[in-house]
């Protein structure tokens, strides 16, 4: 805790020592002046509720009902002003502020008859995160559905084609893998932020209990088609059509953004005067319809922003009995208060999305239909304060609460599944197939052994086959708040804008949870000897609560008054119930060397991520044992035939769980000439102590039961006393992930000759993936004479790769004078490989003994060969490995042709036009118990079409 407070003193000294260096007086100034825009006549009208504003100093106002806006107490130097309003286009001019200045603006509609029309995604300027900027033109232009569609705009985002059918996570400088937990724990890692607030995973539990062993599996599944609860947000459900911009911060984010690993990604939501616009869209997967408007209240009372949309995805028409619908609505009124002091935004959004698997009118055999429905609402409210009074100049501040109800279902028909199922949820508590009899052996001593809690539970033979149903009941409440105050001095050619802040956020879950009937519960699981479910109530779960404060310095010092210095470092301390707390300190620089041409930056830091309720409040984990089934035997009376068995309930303990960390550093260049811009950004990041769900010798324990039988007179006695070792996953620390690449973006510009621009960026990235601790490997059967030992492998030397190269080309044309946009895109993915590496996976290097669960190693050395540990006499612990898994995987080139048109047919009227062509193999597997090579083409031709009217 010391080191972590001399963090902040340390930045706090270094902060005030800056500014008490630049005390001296410095000249205030002002800035007015009228902000217009172009009414239907092409004539300029005052233009109010459009923001003026300063970004290096937060110092902003609103222009009023005259279109006036004031900025006051202003130093002078050289800074950006930026004026910004809905569906208009930004003005971004560097001015020198050395005398009270008076600057008119006009602003022009952002549509599609600019000149330089911005259809792809830009970068950030110097010194701060790297990050790419998506305008409402670029979502227009490619006709974006849901958020994870703008990810292709990014350096190495991968063409797709639109579809809603299954959960869409985000994913930052990560290559998604087919199984395991690396993708969802960097989905997990990736914030989403919207108006201010992040949109929250942490209460999600709609999954069947994680702690059973479900196989290779890491990754609990959600039911109903949403998001795993171990990742991140469904951005299906965040449509596109009420964004004003985004920004996907890819590099190393402010010390204000936290609860995060991967990235973030900024959502501005639309605010303010509109005209009404209808929009409606279609292609093979989906159909859209949306319409947004916005309108002034009068004078001083502000004005309100309304939009909706629907959606529709059938992926596969033959399949249309698989769908997933989504429908949002939006309220957002903004104003200002105290003579444009106070600037406020307040909102309310709700969403509705289904996914549905109705049955199969052909599938007569399993019977197999699935629903997850959500409904919820987002109450937000954001704004800031100019207070401008010497260094401090503003206070932001955010508060949100969101409320979701998930309802769940899956049912089907399940074959093969007998197995005992008693009820009871605790431990050691033996039941029979009459409920509330007491059952007593030949010498009167009791076999079941249960109290009044369980007096109405019984235990159940489940039949080989039956129609089993569960559904989840998760009611996720997530609830956020913000304060942040800037500080800003300037004195001469050196700058520095302070930030100070604290955020609070907490996530519950008061749903009903899981719940099914008792004499069909859910299909036990193949992998967990005898292990078995339980329902769950999730309003018992605490709500985990997360606090953090965070302070930042933005230095900026032109040398000799041309060669730019930015240093944007700053330390944030983050603290959860359960886990703890965790430090995290990041730091941005780039320095011009040659000015307005060449820059270099880069950037380290540590962005940490806290566990998640599926991670803090594990379930326990259940195991049922038979004592006594009579119930074949036709010797006995049926009614007279007894069923008895054991319930084994584990506490799985988490309390060394740590927080997850990922250690981010990047360098890069900017370079500019003329029109023409390239970046080019190296990385390398490291994830320690990711979370996923697995093994430890904590998690095996010895278990003693009992198996009775009948004597000649036909009383009960004990036939043996077995020990058993029971298993369950628990929440761990196991994941660990190196990832490196260079991004590239070449920008050319626009050639006025030819009306084109040209842009060509792409990716190299590889990700290597390894887990710590040991590997299990039970070969026993499920009957408990028939258990041994489980061995323990060494996973030292296992891991997984994945590497990829894309490049992606795009010209776009445009013609201002009739708004005619296309642009024509080629992307390549010139190499996409997996592949796995093994250490001593074939020999165990000890054993956990059935007796007591006691770890036993082997001497290191003592056995090198599976002959040897044959003729010791544990050849059962040998895996039957096959490396399948271990065949590399590599792609030839995967092309992508992608051709996107917009057209203004009139004032009114736009239409939009896309069409994808995309040529792709299948792997061509290398190994060496499989020489050659296969590839066999593939070529998918998909479109869209898309209306909008404006009135």
């Amino acid at each position: 805790m010391k080191k972590k407070i001399r963090y902040f003193c340390l930045l706090a000294l270094i902060s005030s020592g800056t500014l008490s260096l630049h005390a001296q007086s410095t000249q205030k100034v002002k800035i007015t002046g009228t902000i217009y825009e172009l009414n239907e006549e092409n004539k300029r009208v005052p233009l109010s509720f459009a923001t003026a504003s300063i970004p290096d100093i937060t110092l902003g106002t609103t222009s009023n009902e005259r279109g006036r806006y004031r900025l006051e107490n202003v130093p002078t130097g050289k800074f950006r002003l930026s004026i910004q309003y809905v569906g208009k286009v930004p003005i971004d001019t560097l001015i020198n502020i050395d005398r009270d200045l008076v600057l008119n603006f006009t602003m022009k509609n952002e549509d599609f008859k600019l000149k330089e029309v911005i259809v792809t995604a830009t970068n950030s300027r110097s010194g701060k995160s790297t990050s790419s900027h998506i305008s409402r033109s670029a979502m227009d232009h490619m006709q974006a559905t849901s958020l994870y569609d703008l990810m292709a705009l990014t350096p190495g985002g991968v063409l797709q084609n639109q579809n809603m059918s299954s959960a869409q996570q985000i994913n930052i400088r990560q290559l998604s893998a087919s199984s395991g937990p690396e993708a969802p724990m960097n989905a997990m890692g990736t914030a989403i932020i919207r108006d201010g607030a992040p949109m929250s995973n942490n209460a999600n539990l709609s999954a069947m209990n994680p702690t059973v062993l479900s196989g290779s599996s890491t990754t609990p599944a959600a039911l109903g088609g949403g998001a795993s609860p171990a990742g991140g947000m469904d951005v299906r459900s965040i449509s596109t059509e009420n964004i004003e911009s985004v920004q996907i911060i890819r590099g190393i984010p402010s010390v204000e953004y936290g609860d995060l690993t991967s990235g973030a990604v900024i959502i501005n939501t639309k605010a303010g005067r509109e005209p009404l616009r209808i929009k409606a869209k279609a292609n093979p997967n989906i159909y859209q319809v949306s319409m947004g408007t916005g309108f002034e209240l009068g004078k001083k009372k502000g004005a309100l922003n309304l939009s909706a949309d629907y959606a529709h995805n059938t992926n596969d028409p033959v399949s249309s009995y698989q769908s997933y619908q989504r429908a949002t609505a939006k309220i957002l009124y903004s104003n200002t208060f105290f003579h444009n002091k106070l600037r406020t935004n307040t909102s309310f959004d709700f969403l509705y999305g289904k996914d549905e698997r109705k049955r199969n009118p052909d599938d007569e055999q399993t019977k197999t239909a699935s629903e997850g429905r959500d409904a919820g609402f987002t109450v937000n409210t954001n704004g800031t304060w100019n207070i401008n009074a010497g260094w401090l100049k503003t206070l932001r501040y955010v508060a949100s609460g969101t409320y979701t109800d998930k309802d769940s279902y899956y049912e089907t028909v399940y074959s093969s599944a007998t197995a005992p199922y008693s009820m009871t949820t605790t431990d050691g508590t033996v039941l029979s197939n009459f409920a509330g009899q007491h059952i007593y052996d030949a010498d009167g001593n009791p076999i079941t052994n249960f109290g009044p809690e369980d007096a109405g539970n019984y235990a159940v033979y489940l039949p080989s086959s039956y129609l089993g149903r569960y559904e989840i009941d998760s009611r996720e409440v997530n609830l956020f708040a913000k304060l942040t105050a800037t500080l800003f001095k300037s004195s001469g050619h050196v700058n520095n804008r302070i930030l100070i802040g604290a955020d609070f956020r907490s996530d519950g879950n008061v749903g009903k949870g899981k719940t099914y009937d008792p004499s069909t519960p859910p299909y036990r699981s193949v992998y967990g000897h005898n292990s078995s479910f339980r329902p769950r109530s999730y309003k018992d779960i605490p709500f985990v609560n997360q606090f953090g404060v965070y302070m930042e310095d933005n230095f900026k010092w032109a040398i000799g008054g041309t060669h730019n210095l930015n240093i944007q470092a700053g330390v944030r301390y983050d603290h959860a119930s359960v886990v703890g707390g965790i430090l995290s300190p990041r730091v941005n620089a780039s320095i011009d060397l040659v000015p307005n041409t060449l820059s270099i930056q880069g950037g380290y830091g540590i962005a940490a991520k806290l566990p998640s309720l599926l991670y803090l409040y594990p379930e326990n984990a259940y195991f049922e044992y038979i004592n006594m089934n009579e119930l074949s035997n036709s010797a006995i009376p049926e009614e007279q035939r007894l069923f008895i068995t054991t319930t084994e309930v584990q506490k799985v303990d988490n309390s060394d769980l740590k927080i997850a960390r990922n250690h981010k550093a990047e360098i890069g260049l900017n370079l500019r000439v003329g029109k023409a811009s390239l970046n080019v950004t190296a990385y390398k990041e490291r994830l320690k102590n990711g979370y996923m769900m697995g093994q430890t010798f904590d998690t095996f324990n010895t278990f003693m039961y009992n198996e009775y039988g009948r004597n000649e007179n036909g009383d009960i006695v004990l036939a043996s006393s077995l020990p058993v070792l029971s298993t369950y996953s628990k929440p761990t620390n196991n994941l660990n992930m190196e990832t490196e690449g260079v991004e590239f973006d070449l920008n050319l510009g626009r050639i006025d000759a030819i009306r084109t621009a040209f842009q060509l960026n792409g990716s190299w990235m590889r990700t290597k993936s390894w887990r710590s601790g040991y590997d299990f490997y039970d070969n026993s059967e499920d009957a408990a004479s028939k258990r041994q030992p489980v061995a323990i492998y060494s996973q030292e030397g296992n891991a997984s790769y994945r590497q990829q190269f894309v490049t992606t080309l795009r010209a776009i044309h445009n013609i201002p004078r009739i708004g005619f946009v296309v642009t024509m895109t080629a992307q390549a993915i010139w190499q996409k490989s997996d592949w796995k590496t093994y250490g001593n996976d074939s020999i165990p290097i000890g054993y956990l003994a059935l007796e007591d669960a006691s770890v036993n190693m082997f001497e290191q050395g003592e056995y090198t060969t599976a002959q040897q540990m044959k003729d010791a006499g544990y050849g059962y612990m040998l895996q039957n490995v096959s490396h399948s898994n271990a065949i590399k995987e590599s792609y030839s080139p995967y092309f992508c042709f992608n051709l996107n048109v917009t057209k203004e047919i009139s004032d009114m009227l736009r239409v939009s036009f896309f069409a994808n062509n995309m040529f792709r193999s299948y792997p061509r597997r290398e190994s060496k118990r499989t020489p050659g090579s296969y590839t066999v083409l593939n070529n998918r031709f998909f479109f869209g079409l898309e209306l909008s009217l404006t009135l």
